[in-house]
């Protein structure tokens, strides 16, 4: 959802006037816009209506009702994402919206109005699913009750909507109502702007906007979001004491208010200053402090790799190319210009929709390994055969297992197994205690299942260990190259040095 609300956020952000306008009359445009919003919910009502059918005839096999649910809602927000992008791009809904009696005339209001429907079907989709979640939470809750751990009462409709709108909604509007409002506030100010440093100072300066928004963004989302500073006490002295040995420079360590819900943790922040650190309370209530650490290592996993720093570079890499197309845009005739608008669109969508997974799910199990690597850092007992903590061979390239440097843990190939099955153990209770279903596909981590196999594996097997941090490595260079080239290429069509000579000259 994260990513639909992002593409849909962005398209707002880019266009005024549709660039393939193949509806224009009023009618037709708001009959656009009742179906854009209308179509996905009733894919989600028949999507919660089969998963409640099966969950109620197949009680000792819920997973099938779960699996079921996860893909009608893949499909559900796969049509909010295409409905409302063609509405704003294939119809005159932004152009309606600007010409809005009162509405109109107002900062910021016309595009506000635009998302409108994407917001209404988005509330609407989670209404008509309510009952599959509640369904999907009570079998989770009988976990809880079986293992003697708290419970709390599954939210009502307008808990669940409420926490749904700040954390999968507001998560990502937020950020973008700045960046929005500096494009209006650049907008009102162009002619001057381009006087005083040149055609293309107006989007250097929108470029630098967004890109202290995305710094400063985590301390925003961080009262977004529900969450308060973790207390002092002995979780806190542990994983205070673990940054401080993994190095791991942060503002705040917070816990992350879910209702006793979910069972996660979140990590937000490139910079230091910036960056916090979340674990939910349903993990706190739920999880031993052992296996706390192993989320809490894999989310450092997250920092020490630099996985965020290299997805705002990907991110980087979509925004230089749609400089480049708009800046030569500018000469081409429409028909060009909706062309290479079309083939821009396409590349995007493989780029993200196709690209993103997979270099995420890299990224996943490179954290994994040094979640594993954190556990063996605290001291856990090995008590299987280990590559890591078994006697030395003479000539072996292995660390001796008397050293206990953090340097060598968190670097070397090899593994220690039990830290592997406590890890993969972690990952299948936050799997059951989330409802689920350890085999269930994602698009961005992969199955719960599939990386509770291969940890054992990597363990066993130094060498299968190094080459996937080979494989992350060529991914990261890769990023960062095609990254640097096109900003480059951006900067060079849009002419900012003479920006930067006029400035200085300027000044």
């Amino acid at each position: 959802m994260y990513i639909v609300v992002v593409a849909i956020c962005a398209i707002i952000l880019a266009f005024e006037n549709p660039p393939y306008p193949l509806l224009r009359d009023t009618p037709w445009v708001l009959a656009a816009a009742a179906a854009a919003v209308l179509v996905p919910v009733i894919c989600a009502a028949i999507a919660c209506r089969r998963a409640l059918r099966l969950i109620e005839s197949h009680p000792d096999m819920p997973s099938r009702g779960q699996a079921s649910f996860g893909r009608g809602m893949v499909t559900a927000q796969a049509l909010l994402g295409l409905g409302n992008a063609a509405l704003l791009l294939a119809t005159d809904w932004l152009p309606l919206c600007h010409r809005t009696p009162l509405i109109g005339g107002w900062l910021i209001a016309p595009d506000m109005l635009a998302g409108l429907p994407f917001l209404i079907s988005i509330i609407l989709v989670w209404a008509v699913t309510y009952p599959a979640y509640q369904a999907i939470r009570e079998i989770a809750l009988e976990t809880y009750v079986f293992r003697g751990k708290p419970v709390h009462p599954v939210w009502g409709l307008l808990e669940y909507l409420t926490y749904n709108l700040r954390h999968q909604v507001l998560f990502i509007v937020a950020p973008m109502f700045l960046i929005l409002v500096a494009r209006e506030v650049i907008a009102a100010y162009d002619d001057r702007l381009t006087k005083l440093g040149g055609r293309q100072f107006p989007d250097f300066l929108l470029g630098i906007s967004t890109a202290c928004v995305a710094i400063i963004a985590p301390v925003i989302l961080r009262y977004v979001w529900t969450t308060q500073r973790l207390a002092d006490g002995p979780l806190g002295d542990r994983l205070v004491g673990l940054c401080k040995r993994l190095k791991l420079r942060y503002r705040e360590i917070l816990v992350w208010r879910s209702g006793g819900m979910m069972v996660n943790a979140a990590v937000m922040g490139v910079l230091a200053p910036f960056r916090y650190l979340l674990i939910t309370d349903g993990m706190i209530e739920q999880m031993d402090d052992q296996k706390i650490e192993a989320v809490f290592g894999h989310e450092a996993g997250h920092v020490k790799r630099h996985h965020i720093l290299f997805f705002l570079l990907f991110a980087l890499i979509s925004g230089s190319l749609v400089t480049i197309v708009n800046v030569y845009a500018r000469t081409w005739s429409a028909s060009t210009r909706q062309t290479a608008s079309m083939l821009l669109g396409a590349v995007l969508i493989v780029k993200w929709g196709v690209l993103f997974g997979w270099v995420s799910r890299r990224f996943e199990r490179q954290a994994d390994v040094f979640g594993v690597r954190t556990l063996a850092l605290t001291g856990i007992q090995c008590s299987v055969p280990c590559e890591l903590h078994s006697p030395v061979a003479p000539g072996s390239d292995r660390p001796d297992s008397s050293e206990t440097h953090p340097h060598a843990i968190l670097t070397h190939h090899r593994l220690c197994s039990t830290a592997a099955e406590v890890f993969a153990e972690t990952l299948r209770q936050v799997a059951v205690l989330n409802g689920i279903p350890p085999e269930a596909r994602s698009w961005r981590h992969g199955s719960i299942a599939s990386r509770c196999r291969i940890l054992p594996k990597l363990a066993h097997d130094p060498a299968k260990t190094a080459r996937l941090e080979k494989q992350v490595f060529r991914i990261k260079l890769g990023i960062f190259a095609l990254a640097l080239g096109l900003s480059l290429w951006a900067a060079i069509a849009m002419d900012l040095w003479r920006v930067v000579r006029t400035m200085l000259d300027r000044s």
